[in-house]
């Protein structure tokens, strides 16, 4: 016979033990498993810096001096001298106008001048002539009266005397009137000539002044009918033929000065400020790079809200004046501390970084100062630290790393 009871007891000691432990257990699905394990993730070191960023906007090439050559007196176009591409000096004759009137006047102007000098040396000489003469006249009559002085004196005392008669004395009188009516004579004739010489010769001067300035004139309007080069250059386009008449005023030739290059752009206002006076940048045109230095930002936008921008080029000379260049140049947009962008979440209305301290993820809210690329400028951070980056979804604040980059 076999004996069962001790099978029993045993079955149940088993049920009640299975009862008791499925008491003890909670089955609890919401609970958060136990964070035992290890996530790995990438850190870098983040750092001070300031963010730059590059743009790149299109430019027009112009020249500062570029100057459209005029006529500077009306006339046919007589000889071009030079053609387009030449390069010219300053001064030097683009084209020549018929100047046959104008060396005509010239030339009689220059005879005026020898017409007017001799009248003058006639003059002075007439002057100079009579003057001698007419000295020589007053110096006679001053000798004559004073002989008749002399016989009138003596008369006089002889008549007292009774040596001669009361007719002679009459008559020694009437000589002396005669010797004093001849010296006034002599001498008014002498201050008319003066006189003569003084409104004459002057005159006669102002006529030879005269007729120099009109020679004077005449040469300047020569030198008009040829059209020259007001400063070294390029000549970019002759706008007249051989043949063609050209107005007083209008445009000959257009003249660049290829040395004066540079380069007119525009730029958004928060740009402008970084675009000071002297600042470099990169003009490329036709795959070459040139170097190019602000000269001239205003910092006023203008009706388009942008802000005109003027920048010297070196070496720039075979560029084409009215072409279009590449600019570009960097621009300063924050300083901070750099982390990657794809450090950076946005979390329940935050940014945020994850850092990595003693093998724990701990999130750190930060603001962002600028952004370029794939870099991010913020504040709140210390230089020096480990940021993870890029960010595993499953990361939660306070877990266990192990960093590529950091200690855990």
């Amino acid at each position: 016979m076999r004996r069962t009871t001790p099978l029993l007891l045993v079955t149940l000691t088993l049920s009640a033990c299975a009862a008791k432990t499925g008491a003890d257990v909670k089955n609890d699905l919401d609970a958060a498993p136990a964070k035992t394990t290890t996530l790995q993730v990438a850190t870098v070191p983040a750092r001070s810096g300031t963010l730059d960023a590059q743009r790149s906007v299109s430019g027009t090439i112009e020249a500062q001096r570029d100057s459209q050559v005029a006529a500077q007196s009306g006339g046919v176009v007589k000889t071009l001298l030079v053609q387009e591409g030449d390069q010219v000096t300053r001064g030097q004759v683009l084209a020549q106008l018929d100047d046959t009137a104008q060396r005509q006047a010239l030339q009689n102007a220059r005879l005026q001048v020898q017409q007017a000098q001799i009248s003058l040396a006639q003059t002075q000489r007439s002057t100079q002539n009579n003057a001698g003469s007419l000295n020589a006249s007053v110096q006679a009559a001053q000798a004559s009266l004073a002989q008749a002085q002399a016989g009138a004196q003596s008369a006089e005392n002889l008549y007292r005397l009774g040596g001669i008669s009361l007719s002679d004395v009459q008559a020694a009188r009437a000589q002396l009137a005669q010797a004093q009516s001849a010296l006034a004579q002599a001498r008014a004739n002498l201050s008319q000539n003066g006189q003569s010489a003084q409104g004459s010769v002057p005159l006669q001067e102002a006529q030879l002044a005269q007729a120099r300035a009109s020679v004077q004139q005449a040469e300047e309007n020569l030198a008009r009918t040829a059209v020259r080069a007001p400063f070294a250059g390029t000549v970019a386009a002759l706008n007249v033929e051989v043949g063609e008449f050209a107005q007083q005023g209008s445009a000959v030739a257009r003249l660049v000065d290829p040395g004066s290059l540079r380069v007119k752009f525009n730029v958004p206002a928060t740009d402008a400020a970084t675009l000071v006076d002297g600042a470099k940048m990169n003009v490329g045109y036709g795959g070459v790079n040139y170097v190019g230095t602000v000269t001239g930002a205003p910092g006023v936008a203008g009706t388009n809200r942008l802000v005109p921008v003027t920048a010297r080029v070196q070496g720039g000379a075979n560029l084409p004046v009215g072409g279009a260049a590449q600019v570009r140049y960097r621009v300063r947009l924050g300083q901070g501390v750099l982390v990657p962008s794809g450090a950076v979440q946005a979390e329940n209305g935050q940014n945020v970084v994850y850092l990595v301290s003693g093998g724990v993820a701990r999130r750190t809210p930060v603001s962002v100062v600028a952004e370029s690329g794939a870099q991010v400028a913020v504040r709140g951070l210390d230089a020096g630290a480990d940021v993870v980056s890029p960010v595993p979804a499953s990361l939660q604040d306070g877990a266990r790393v192990q960093s590529s980059g950091g200690t855990p």
